[in-house]
């Protein structure tokens, strides 16, 4: 019996976005997309800050690795707004 599993998965490349880049995502379920600045990425979630429109608060949400892989975000980023990365979502991908 093996200790160790080995297995292929799906990760985001952290020197592609990284804490600070202005980020505009908007998942499937959503009307309307977010734009706001990454606060942190790891290789399973980037989570973003956005201003929701009321007064001095601030709120975040997260983007799963899995829900990206599964086509169901739409996601530009910049680290500068020169040159802007796009993903888009893809209906129906398996």
């Amino acid at each position: 019996m093996e200790l160790i599993v080995k297995e292929t998965r799906a990760r985001f490349d952290t020197e592609a976005v990284k804490m600070g880049y202005a980020l505009y995502a908007k998942h499937a379920s959503w009307d309307n997309g977010r734009t706001g600045v990454v606060t942190a990425v790891t290789d399973t979630t980037i989570i973003a800050m956005f201003h929701p429109g009321i007064g001095n608060v601030i709120n975040h949400f997260a983007i799963p690795v899995s829900e990206v892989e599964r086509g169901e975000w739409d996601v530009r980023w910049s680290a500068d707004l020169s040159e802007v990365n796009e993903l888009k979502a893809t209906e129906g991908e398996e």
